[in-house]
């Protein structure tokens, strides 16, 4: 409980600094090189988060062990498997729809040297992007929530997945910004996110879709012990669908049965999903009792 509030705390502090400095570098590059009032608001809360995660990281290295983050010699292993069933269930989705003529083969005329350069941004992107996003839901979430909530794993979960699917969206909503914006500008962008949640009707599907794919996070990492099966299934959902549209076409638009080029907003796409759902909670063996990586070990 008191690491989460500290959380919270720390992130109200990085939100309202923000808001005070973003008029004043607003008012600095409208001399030399403008930029969007929105896009140096972004900058700045992603700049102060990274210097705390910095500090934290420095501080704490030992919290790394308690969020799943040790490294044994089963990690690789967990890692590169997680990446190829990440793979492998979206491939299933857009072969599926090549299939039944929702898609197109049609691969990119790229060189060797040019695939070699996507294939590398892609895997680099996803492996960043599946790191961040599980060390800070599977693992300061999640794990904060098992200690805050005394291990009740349901509930824990629940929350964790709701708050990873509806994250996704609060960007929907913009507010106009004049000229001369200033301090007040910068508070309304604090709120501003969470207006996008009025759209709902606008992206319940891709939200039903990250609800399950949550669930199936939170179920290999919570029954593994370890955030790598995760990390590398995260990563290699990322993966594809950085890379399908360089081998995919999808002449048809949004269905509610096959969903979109996306791949998870359709009815196709969640019951693969809830499938790796099923398979991560009931068949993959949970850790033992006894080890440091079980939930009921686990101290935030």
């Amino acid at each position: 409980m008191k690491g989460f509030l500290k959380f919270i705390g720390v992130l109200a502090v990085i939100l309202l600094l923000s808001a005070v400095l973003t008029p004043l570098f607003y008012n600095f590059f409208q001399t030399f090189h403008p930029f969007k009032f929105e896009r140096i608001f972004n900058r700045i809360v992603m700049i102060l988060s990274l210097v705390v995660v910095a500090c934290f990281v420095r501080i704490k290295k030992e919290t790394l062990m308690a969020y799943g983050l040790a490294w044994k010699p089963q990690s690789p292993g967990l890692l590169v498997k997680g990446f190829m069933v990440g793979v492998l269930v979206l491939g299933v989705v857009g072969g599926l729809r090549v299939l039944f003529g929702q898609a197109v083969f049609a691969p990119d005329p790229h060189s060797w040297g040019g695939w070699i350069v996507k294939f590398s941004l892609a895997l680099a992107t996803a492996l960043l992007i599946g790191t961040m996003e599980e060390f800070f839901f599977r693992g300061f979430i999640f794990r904060s929530l098992m200690h805050f909530l005394k291990n009740r794993v349901f509930l824990s979960v629940v929350i964790t997945t709701s708050f990873y699917a509806i994250i996704h969206f609060v960007g929907m909503k913009k507010i106009f910004v004049d000229s001369s914006p200033d301090i007040i500008d910068g508070l309304r962008l604090i709120g501003a996110p969470f207006l996008s949640l009025a759209q709902w009707p606008k992206f319940w599907p891709e939200a039903a879709g990250l609800f399950l794919f949550g669930l199936a996070l939170n179920g290999v990492a919570y029954r593994s012990g370890s955030l790598y099966p995760a990390i590398g299934f995260h990563a290699g959902c990322i993966f594809f669908v950085k890379l399908d549209d360089s081998f995919l076409q999808y002449p048809t638009g949004r269905t509610l049965f096959w969903g979109s080029k996306i791949l998870y907003d359709g009815l196709v796409g969640w019951f693969f999903l809830a499938v790796m759902v099923w398979f991560f909670w009931r068949i993959l063996e949970p850790v033992a009792a006894g080890s440091a990586s079980s939930s009921k070990d686990s101290r935030v």
